[in-house]
């Protein structure tokens, strides 16, 4: 079930609804352009409601399978993206020095909300600043120097070691 792009935060969290469903790779622009290719729908689960304080707030979590290129080996690469968040409601600006330190501002000025805007922007954060495929399973792995379990260094080729050759 496709998401709805547009709500109400404050009203969702006074009834204390759940929301689950999926958002289209075409409303993930940003996402797009941050990586090589999303490979299949967002998939969300946000629940709405009041903290202690009565502060509206909204938990949830948000999975994405995206290709990105190894640093290492300049293949592709797909992560699976998964962000957790927990965000507090507030009107204006005036209201950031409300927010409890457990919760992320969500700054919602008019009454509607964008709720892919909020899912794109934590699975962006989600992002690796880095990607590389895990150790073992990348072609870049002979460039890495491997290390015994006594922690040595093992001696690896090196282009250099002719020219110490020649030196001798």
């Amino acid at each position: 079930m496709a998401l709805p792009t547009h709500i109400d935060p404050r009203k969702l969290a006074l009834q204390g609804n759940l929301l689950e469903g999926t958002v289209n790779v075409a409303d993930l622009a940003r996402l797009e352009a941050s990586v090589s290719a999303i490979c299949g729908p967002l998939q969300a689960s946000i629940q709405f409601s009041l903290d202690e304080s009565r502060a509206k707030i909204a938990e949830g979590e948000a999975k994405v399978p995206v290709e990105t290129v190894c640093q290492r080996c300049l293949d592709p690469l797909v992560l699976d993206l998964q962000a957790n968040f927990a965000v507090q409601v507030i009107w204006s600006e005036d209201h950031l020095n409300r927010v409890a330190a457990n919760y992320e501002p969500w700054l919602v000025v008019d009454k509607m909300a964008n709720l892919n805007e909020l899912l794109e922007d934590e699975v962006l954060l989600a992002l690796p600043l880095v990607n590389y495929h895990p150790a073992g399973e990348c072609t870049g792995d002979t460039f890495i120097k491997e290390v015994e379990a006594t922690g040595d260094e093992v001696a690896s080729d090196n282009p250099f070691n002719v020219l110490l050759q020649l030196k001798k």
